[in-house]
C-alpha cells in the first residue's frame, strides 16, 4: 500500500485533503445555520416605570430633606437621563470564526433577568423654606449629593415663596 501512495503526486494528496476539509466545514456550517431560534419575550421598559423611579426619588428626598434643621415645606424635582435598563442573562458561545450571545430562556420562553440599572440622575432642584440661608443650602446640597452620588454642581437649592 505504501508503494501505491508513493506513486501518487504530493500535490494531488494536498489538494484532495484540502477538498475534504472544505467539504467537512461546509456541511457543518450549514447545519448550525438551520437551528430554529425560539421567540423570546423580553419585557419592555415603559415611560411610566421611569417616571415612577424619579417620583420615588423625589418623595424620599423630600422626606429626608424636611428633617434637616431650618428646612420646611420641601418640594424636590429630579431629572433623569433615559430609562431603567434591564440586564438579561446571556449564553455566550465562541468559535474560531465568531462569538455569539443569546439570551438565557426560562420556562415560558421569557428571558432570564439578571439585574437592572436605574437611569442616571442629571440634576436635582430643591425648593424649600429656609433655602435662602447659606448654611441650610450647604446642608441640603451635601445631603442630596451624598444620597444620589452626584456632584454638588448638579444640585440647586432655592427659597420657597
Amino acid at each position: 500500500m505504501t508503494r501505491s501512495l508513493k506513486k501518487i503526486p504530493k500535490r494531488f494528496l494536498i489538494y484532495a485533503s484540502l477538498a475534504a476539509v472544505f467539504t467537512f466545514l461546509l456541511i457543518f456550517s450549514q447545519r448550525s445555520e438551520k437551528t430554529d431560534t425560539p421567540e423570546i419575550k423580553i419585557p419592555e421598559i415603559t415611560a411610566a416605570e421611569t417616571k415612577s423611579y424619579s417620583e420615588k426619588l423625589e418623595d424620599e428626598l423630600e422626606e429626608i430633606i424636611s428633617k434637616i434643621r431650618g428646612v420646611s415645606e420641601v418640594t424636590v424635582m429630579v431629572t433623569v437621563d433615559g430609562s431603567d435598563r434591564k440586564i438579561y442573562a446571556s449564553d455566550i458561545s465562541e468559535s474560531e470564526a465568531k462569538t455569539e450571545s443569546s439570551p438565557v430562556i426560562i420556562g415560558s420562553k421569557e428571558a432570564l433577568l439578571e439585574g437592572s440599572e436605574y437611569p442616571k440622575v442629571n440634576g436635582v432642584l430643591v425648593v424649600c423654606r429656609g433655602g435662602d440661608s447659606p448654611s441650610v443650602k450647604e446642608k441640603v446640597v451635601n445631603a442630596v449629593s451624598t444620597v444620589l452620588d452626584i456632584p454638588t454642581g448638579k444640585v440647586f437649592v432655592t427659597q420657597a415663596k
